[in-house]
């Protein structure tokens, strides 16, 4: 499939490795860290930071919930989002432009996966494959999470949208260093929770993942539309995931019994309580329960899976 990469303002190619890297753009100081400063001064300080990289004319860029080591930093809160998100994404007269990651079939998508959400898409490719950043933003993490991600880049964008790139075999950016549409993020792999070489790509805004459909055209790997347009509705979702209910045992309580009563799985028990399927209850003590199937009418996860998107 042939690739259509548009154009970047910065970057030289050179060779490392038997590989060609692309130098992205400087870092800008992370002024967050001097606590000499009061709060206000550290996040004005630190924006005025941004800005200096990026034209506010054509990025708007700002510092929410800015942390160089968590990849989830930031919660939406769903009960304030009631206006409509609208975030421009290309426009050839600012110089704002877009590649593709990585182009190839989709291996799993964006939604329920067993008694687990998957946040993103996983891309096919091979180790080694050079994954491609979607948007001129600022490297927030570059970190190594052994049991999920892996090697993973998290680029914030203008507009509070951010994406994510896992399961990298390797990469040479760093925190708070600038890069631009279809620079080089780093090589594909299988590093970290990966049964194989794959792309783990996903979407943000303001810290919240939402289906990279409502964005990407995975058959062409084109925009579906020059300006991201989201609403509550994108993220119904979270409400259902983030329900626990607690339940406190009783005798004769066990973990699948319990699974059975609630809708849930035994696994799902466990994971949520850091407990074992092997743990004995206290009679008296508290479970965390998250059910999958709510019985008050609300949203299934298949349901949720098969909403419309934008």
């Amino acid at each position: 499939m042939k690739r259509l990469v548009y154009p970047c303002l910065f970057g030289m190619v050179f060779y490392l490795s038997g590989f060609a890297q692309e130098t992205a753009g400087p870092t800008f100081t992370d002024s967050t860290k001097d606590t000499a400063l009061s709060a206000d001064e550290q996040e004005d300080e630190f924006q005025g930071s941004l800005n200096a990289f990026f034209d506010n004319e054509k990025t708007a860029l700002d510092s929410f919930a800015w942390d160089t080591k968590k990849i989830n930093s930031g919660h939406l809160d769903l009960s304030r989002l009631t206006d409509t998100a609208k975030i421009p994404l290309v426009d050839s007269a600012r110089q704002k432009y877009y590649s593709a990651p990585f182009e190839n079939v989709i291996t799993s998508d964006f939604g329920a996966r067993g008694w687990l959400w998957h946040y993103g898409v996983d891309i096919r490719l091979s180790r080694g494959d050079t994954v491609r950043a979607a948007f001129d933003g600022v490297v927030r993490v570059r970190e190594y999470d052994r049991h999920g991600y892996g090697v993973v880049i998290v680029v914030r964008h203008a507009g509070g949208l951010e994406t994510i790139y896992g399961h990298l075999s390797r990469t040479w950016l760093t925190p708070n260093q600038t890069v631009r549409a279809g620079d080089m993020i780093g090589l594909g792999g299988s590093t970290g929770h990966s049964t194989g070489s794959h792309l783990h790509f996903e979407t943000r805004y303001l810290g919240e993942p939402f289906d990279p459909h409502c964005l990407i055209d995975f058959g062409t790997f084109t925009l579906k539309s020059d300006t991201l347009v989201l609403t509550r509705d994108n993220f119904t979702y979270l409400a259902e995931l983030r329900k626990v209910k607690w339940h406190i045992v009783r005798k004769g309580d066990t973990l699948k019994r319990l699974a059975r009563n609630y809708h849930t799985t035994v696994a799902m028990i466990c994971a949520l309580n850091h407990i074992s399927h092997t743990t004995k209850l206290r009679i008296g003590g508290r479970l965390a329960i998250g059910s999958t199937v709510p019985s008050d009418g609300k949203l299934t996860m298949r349901q949720l899976k098969s909403r419309p998107s934008i």
